[in-house]
């Protein structure tokens, strides 16, 4: 049996019945330390679990990392651990064969359930998310609902309809846009919420399409069966790549359901902090230029990866910080 770390200071929930304590106030110490029931954990600990999570960022996700890179460090540390601890259920789930996949993830979501009870395991992992939930007002709900979606990839199973597709992609990677929402505004709405899955169902989708042929060898096809149909298309001919002549219909629809999705996603950036804007566009920006690569590329995404070069993201982080200090020009000249 694994040993668990118990905290006496957890996390606070907006909607779950975990009973846990409210989280440090605006200006209190930057990191919560967490507490054993006689012992504390060292600052240098939680800086090495935030280390740990933001190697891992880096590693897996040069774009979701230069894009959150843009924040204040507490912010971006935050953001480390929710990225970490999505990225750690993908790997049980990617890495393994389902009949080992499934009891590793029943694994996991008895260690999150734990955590949430304040009975925390070991590992550098849980130390980060615990300091991160007794910082931020984080829900219990999109964690939970991340492990249902990875649990669809275990034994996979086609997507009837588009509809279909988009609630996998809310279990998947909208759950993502809510588990970082209070982490990006203090306070958010119910409008920031619907958007910040609308961005993250726009970005599952640009993976989709630009990993269509490796999901396809590892026996996963995410193509909407209606929309294949409608076309013509028939899945066995993924191989072909570019020469199935449905295939551009079938690609183009979905590029069109994605950009929904984007210009959903970002029209209520203006409701975030300042700080947290910059964040969300550029991550919004830097995956919607993988999805224009593919269209440049017109839907060739089988013969090599689509991936958009680091001088492509900061040209575009670049000309959003422009952006935003143009706004803040104008704003300062308006002033009285």
């Amino acid at each position: 049996m694994r040993k668990k770390r118990c905290f006496t200071r957890s996390c606070v929930c907006m909607k779950c019945e975990c009973g846990f304590v409210s989280p440090p106030k605006t200006g209190e110490a930057q990191h919560a330390l967490l507490q054993r029931k006689k012992q504390v954990i060292p600052l240098s600990i939680v800086r090495r679990a935030y280390a740990y999570c933001e190697k891992l960022t880096q590693k897996h996700s040069s774009s979701f990392y230069r894009a959150f890179r843009l924040l204040p460090a507490p912010s971006q540390q935050a953001i480390w651990a929710v990225y970490a601890f999505c990225r750690t259920i993908d790997d049980l789930v990617d890495q393994h064969a389902p009949a080992e996949a499934t009891p590793l993830l029943d694994g996991f979501a008895l260690d999150f359930d734990a955590f949430c009870k304040g009975d925390v395991p070991d590992g550098l992992l849980w130390i980060a998310l615990a300091d991160t939930f007794g910082r931020y007002n984080m829900q219990k709900k999109p964690f939970d609902d991340m492990v249902i979606g990875q649990r669809q990839d275990i034994v996979h199973t086609p997507y009837a309809t588009i509809e279909a597709l988009d609630h996998y992609g809310y279990l998947v990677a909208g759950t993502v846009g809510l588990m970082i929402l209070p982490i990006l505004s203090p306070n958010p709405t119910s409008e920031m919420a619907t958007q910040a899955i609308r961005l993250g169902q726009a970005m599952q989708l640009t993976n989709i399409l630009r990993d269509v042929a490796e999901d396809y060898r590892r026996g996963r096809v995410y193509l909407p069966t209606a929309v294949m149909q409608r076309y013509g298309y028939d899945p066995a001919t993924i191989p072909l790549g570019t020469q199935a002549p449905a295939w551009s219909g079938v690609f183009m629809e979905m590029v069109m359901v994605a950009q929904a999705h984007y210009e959903a996603g970002i029209a209520g950036s203006m409701l975030y902090p300042r700080e947290s804007q910059l964040s969300l566009l550029a991550a919004s920006s830097i995956y919607r230029a993988i999805l224009d690569e593919c269209v440049r590329r017109r839907g060739d995404v089988f013969r090599q990866r689509v991936r958009i070069s680091h001088a492509t993201k900061m040209k575009i982080v670049a000309s959003l910080l422009a952006n935003q200090m143009t706004l803040l020009s104008a704003e300062g000249k308006a002033s009285p």
